[in-house]
């Protein structure tokens, strides 16, 4: 199967068209989400990060998530990281509360996209910025990930130019 960001955002939509139907509207988060809003399609991008309301990441809200997913072909990775691997894509699911812990952002109120009847949310530049220069500070994600948000962070700047 194609390794490409376009491949992922199919990956994407085909997850929230399921998401969907159970009136859960995800947002669209991490490298993928970035690179969609700043039109970067050509960088490589390892997983797909999906942020949820909390309740869908405890208890029978997960079990639910958990039965949906799977029904769309994808293995539970990483439980305690709500990791779902198919085709050797990665699926990664968040708790959205961390976007107002990391930016202080709402995330009731994220520009809301519909794209070929998948309905989602995500971040802009701007918002992206805050989370990228929050995450600077966290120094064992900068041992584990070198200077990639320094990266992300000069080239937001630069689209902001």
């Amino acid at each position: 199967m194609k390794n490409t960001s376009i491949e992922k955002i199919r990956i994407f939509l085909e997850v929230v068209r399921v998401l969907n139907k159970y009136e859960i509207i995800p947002i669209l988060y991490g490298s993928l989400g970035l690179f969609r809003v700043l039109g970067e399609f050509e960088r490589k991008i390892n997983d797909i990060d999906i942020l949820l309301p909390d309740k869908f990441l405890i208890g029978k809200k997960w079990t639910q998530l958990h039965r949906v997913v799977t029904e769309l072909g994808f293995v539970l990775k990483d439980k305690s990281e709500h990791e779902f691997v198919k085709n050797g894509e990665i699926v990664a699911f968040g708790k959205a509360s961390d976007l107002i812990k990391l930016a202080g952002i709402d995330f009731e109120r994220l520009k809301e996209t519909n794209q070929n009847g998948a309905r989602f949310r995500e971040l802009s530049p701007d918002q992206y910025l805050n989370c990228y220069k929050f995450m600077l500070r966290d120094n064992y994600r900068q041992e584990k990930r070198g200077n990639a948000d320094k990266e992300k962070i000069e080239l937001i700047e630069k689209y902001l130019q």
